[in-house]
This record gives C-alpha cells, structure tokens and sequence, in this order.
C-alpha cells in the first residue's frame, strides 16, 4: 500500500533569530531528523507530498547559512538529498485562503513565495480525499494533537512526531500499514511435498519458521485484482500474496499460467 507524508516545511526551512535564541533545540531537531530521512528510506511505498514548486521554495530558503557550520554540515546534505527524492507526490496549485491550518503550519518568517505554495498543500490537504500523514518534530510541536484543516468543517490529520522516543514513520506504517506476511499451513512446503495429489502449491520461498525471505517478496510485490505479485528468483517461480485478514496476507507458488498479463510483462515472464 502506498502512504502519502507531508512533511512540517518548519523543520527544514528556519527562522535565524530563533536559531541563535535556541540552538540547542535546532541541534535535537537535526539528530531527530536524520531518523526521520532514515525511516523514510527504508519504507518503500512512503512518498513524499511536495509538488517541484514547492521543492524549489524549499530549497531557495534553507537555512545555508546555519548548516554551513562544521557540525551541521551533514543535515544539510542529507536534507538536501532528500529534497531531490524521486518518490514526491505532485498536486494542482490552488489555494483556498479560507482554509487554515491548527496549529498553523505557515509561519510569518516563510518568504511570500513559500507561504503560498503552503497555502496550496494546506488546500490540497483538506480537500483531498486521501488521507496523508504529517510528520514532524517533538522540538516543531508544542502539543501531543493531531493536526487539523479547517473552513466551515474540520479534518483531522494523523499526525506523527519524531523526536524523545516517540514512534517514527517507519514504526507507523509498519503496524498501521505493511501489508504483513502471515503463513498458512496449506502452503508448506515439506506438507505439500509429502501430498499424493499436489492440490495444493507450496511457498517455496518459505522455509515453516523465517518469515523474512516471503516479507520481503511481499514489501516489493505489485498489486494486481486485490492479490499481490512478486518474482521469487531463487526459485524461479512467482509468488501470489492473499489477504485473508486486515492487512495480513499469505502467499503460494503461483503457475506463470495463472499470472496476469500485466504481472507477467513488469517481470518480462
């Protein structure tokens, strides 16, 4: 499943009087980002909400010259690595300055340019009819709140905030949203060996106690008519994941007969 995060544009673009005034938190706020870009990457369906516009104010008001400082050189890389990311979800540039934001999102020290492309995800947020999920930082958020849009109604956005042990992205959509790889008996592969009639295929790729080889076919799989497809090379055969419960699946050998089309050319098969 993919997970659209929109970032809190304040922990990368600061203010210099409140830098100088509070160093020590923009300090916190650079070790709590670098497990933030770590949790990211290592989510593959999560992409960023920030159209090119946006990533471009971004950019033009990153604090260079703070983060030129010996000890802060690394958060600008890594940032700015991010920034480029190829996982950004784009969005229309339309801004419905009758929607705000609580706490506000837009602070009066973002360039006029910045707080306009604000204005447009602001909008995008609150009229969309995906859910997105805002990340931010314990040093960024002075409340333990959800944020929420609002103009003649309210929306309520998942919220998550890094920093002083508190869950990451990664540890949220690892128990709210991977799709998790749950075996079924049926499959195994030493019970379906031992079968007289092979009714039933086996996961090759599943040994009855790791879990981590069929996981991992399941986080890079390819969603076709509700089930799940993947290519397992070591045994040369595709894999179909099911949904039996939630967001648990289970998965069997699958015959490249019975393998749809469009499954069969991402793979070349």
């Amino acid at each position: 499943m993919e997970v659209k995060v929109v970032l809190d544009i304040s922990s990368i673009v600061w203010d210099d009087i409140d830098f100088v005034q509070n160093k020590s938190l923009y300090y916190s706020l650079k070790n709590d980002f670098f497990l933030f870009i770590q949790a990211f990457e290592s989510c593959k369906n999560l992409k960023f909400v920030a159209r090119k516009e946006l990533l471009g104010k971004i950019q033009s008001s990153f604090p260079y010259k703070i983060t030129n400082e010996h000890n802060m050189f690394d958060f600008q890389r890594l940032v700015l690595c991010f920034l480029s990311t190829k996982r950004n979800v784009s969005y229309a540039d339309i801004n419905d300055t009758n929607i705000s934001s609580l706490p506000n999102i837009c602070f009066n020290y973002f360039s006029p340019e910045l707080q306009t492309e604000i204005g447009y995800l602001i909008t995008e947020m609150h009229t969309t009819d995906e859910n997105y999920i805002f990340c931010t930082f314990s040093c960024r958020w002075n409340t333990t709140d959800n944020l929420k849009t609002k103009n003649s109604t309210t929306k309520e956005h998942q919220t998550v905030i890094h920093g002083n042990g508190n869950l990451t992205i990664q540890d949220y959509y690892n128990t709210n949203i991977r799709n998790i790889f749950e075996p079924n008996p049926k499959h195994d592969r030493v019970k379906v060996a031992n079968q007289k009639r092979n009714e039933v295929s086996k996961l090759s790729c599943f040994d009855g106690v790791d879990t981590s080889v069929p996981q991992s076919l399941l986080d890079n799989a390819t969603e076709c008519n509700a089930d799940y497809y993947a290519w397992d090379s070591h045994n040369q055969t595709f894999v179909c994941f099911t949904q039996h419960l939630n967001n648990k699946y289970h998965g069997y050998d699958e015959k490249i007969s019975n393998v749809p089309s469009q499954i069969r050319n991402i793979f070349h098969k």
